[in-house]
């Protein structure tokens, strides 16, 4: 079976922070640099700031179906993160997923990579794997 973690350590800064996204095989793992959020709103406070904060803790799965937006910041492949939205009490985020990094560095909760070629590997590797669904676990230090 396979499956993704997403780990970076939060903290008080101006600049954008990266993490680490693993994509694990039966056999081996492969590393993706990875972040969430944007710059100035990577704080353990702001997981649950809409459209700044990074993707909370906890367990998720990422659709191994695609799909394509327009929107600005993606503007390509999505990969679906759910369920959607997660929420604590009455504190929801939600429309969260998978893609490149295509604007300003950094994501209003995605999981975002920013190396374009990296990009295109992860996805050639989720586009081989047999799951519809792959388990990611996302945490922070």
């Amino acid at each position: 079976m396979h499956k993704l973690i997403f780990s970076m350590q939060l903290r008080a800064t101006e600049d954008l922070i990266y993490g680490n996204l693993q994509l694990i095989y039966p056999d081996r793992a492969i590393d993706y640099i990875a972040t969430s959020g944007c710059a100035n709103w990577q704080q353990p406070e702001d997981v649950w700031a809409r459209g700044r904060g990074p993707i909370p803790a906890g367990e998720y799965q990422v659709s191994n179906e695609p799909y394509w937006l327009e929107t600005r910041g993606v503007e390509g492949l999505f990969y679906h993160i759910t369920p959607d939205p997660v929420g604590s009490g009455d504190r929801v985020r939600g429309e969260l997923g998978l893609h490149f990094d295509a604007n300003v560095p950094g994501s209003s909760g995605c999981i975002v990579l920013r190396n374009e070629s990296g990009w295109k590997r992860l996805c050639s590797r989720l586009a081989s794997i047999p799951q519809k669904f792959i388990p990611l676990s996302v945490e922070y230090a």
